[in-house]
């Protein structure tokens, strides 16, 4: 029997970022595998002319528009893998309509942001960044006595998002009182998580941690506001690896300016925040730029699994419907 045609139409820098040797060698096991080598992204026309015959693709950044025009020229496509996040606005309608499976690498970036968060969570508690600030100045004495163990300490997760449940998984070990805000999950859903669903303001009054992981939609337009930042307790730990606009940004640095709690943002609204930005002074806001998902392995190893489900005749994991898009980022 034959094998099934891929072609990656990933320009080459990006896909030896997220396409290790291991996981290439994996995929021509199982399948015949046209590899774009010229540094560049191909998309629409030339990137139809290129899939000619091709069964399957897999995309990325830059290339992961699957268009008409692409449809026109390649009849024999079956499955269009993406190997980034976001599928939302890249698949036409007539993709949808003639039951193209489509998959996303969303939750292997949802592994990295997690992982971020979760070292975001222990050097906010610890105070890793103040008492590394006062070892610098000469303090003689910082008061070890504020930093604090995440064992068992209450943390407030926003959004049981693909992020969102990894970071919950990820908090069982250390026995955390986790308080989850998310109008689509069941108390059944949320204990699964080690989790118990709680209001916004509970959340605030209550959560030593708070971890944000919502959607970027109309309706999380600034979920996290100001009557939340006045509530939060002081020595808080706040964190957004979303989206910006899902906190009001101007209550966030109100409140830091008080000096009551700390802020890790990898995210900002606007991004990257104004040069004059409180954002880029206050002592206790730790500010990354959008690195919290990466251009990892991660996102290699699950598009060549999907690939490899697919053409197995086996259930993908985490293939996209046109039924979730309302939902998605």
């Amino acid at each position: 029997m034959s094998k099934p045609k891929v072609g990656i139409v990933i320009r080459k820098s990006l896909r030896e970022r997220i396409l290790s040797d291991r996981e290439l060698e994996t995929l021509k096991s199982f399948a015949e595998v046209t590899i774009n080598d010229e540094d560049r992204d191909i998309v629409d026309g030339e990137a139809a002319e290129f899939l000619n015959g091709m069964d399957g693709a897999m995309t990325s950044w830059n290339s992961g528009d699957l268009t008409p025009a692409i449809l026109e020229g390649v009849p024999t496509l079956k499955i269009w893998a993406y190997g980034a996040g976001t599928v939302k606005g890249k698949i036409c309608d007539e993709a949808w309509e003639k039951d193209i499976v489509v998959t996303s690498a969303a939750p292997a970036i949802a592994d990295d942001v997690a992982e971020m968060t979760m070292g975001f969570m222990t050097m906010g508690l610890r105070r890793v960044f103040s008492h590394s600030r006062a070892m610098r100045e000469g303090e003689k004495k910082p008061d070890k006595t504020e930093s604090r163990s995440l064992y068992r300490r209450s943390v407030g997760v926003i959004s049981a998002s693909q992020v969102g449940q990894r970071v919950m998984r990820l908090l069982q070990p250390y026995q955390t009182r986790t308080l989850l805000y998310d109008p689509f999950v069941s108390p059944e859903r949320a204990e699964e998580f080690g989790a118990e669903l709680a209001d916004l303001e509970t959340i605030a009054r209550e959560a030593e941690v708070v971890t944000v992981h919502a959607p970027k939609l109309d309706a999380t337009y600034h979920l996290w506001n100001e009557t939340h930042f006045k509530l939060m307790r002081d020595d808080c730990v706040f964190i957004n690896t979303s989206r910006g606009a899902n906190i009001d940004e101007a209550a966030l640095i109100a409140e830091l300016q008080k000096g009551r709690f700390s802020a890790f943002l990898d995210v900002t609204d606007p991004e990257p925040p104004a040069m004059d930005s409180p954002l880029r002074r206050l002592p206790n806001v730790v500010l990354t730029p959008h690195c919290a998902g990466l251009q990892s392995y991660r996102i290699g190893a699950l598009v060549v699994e999907e690939l490899r489900r697919f053409f197995a005749s086996e259930d993908q994991l985490f293939q996209v419907k046109r039924e979730m898009l309302d939902r998605l980022a």
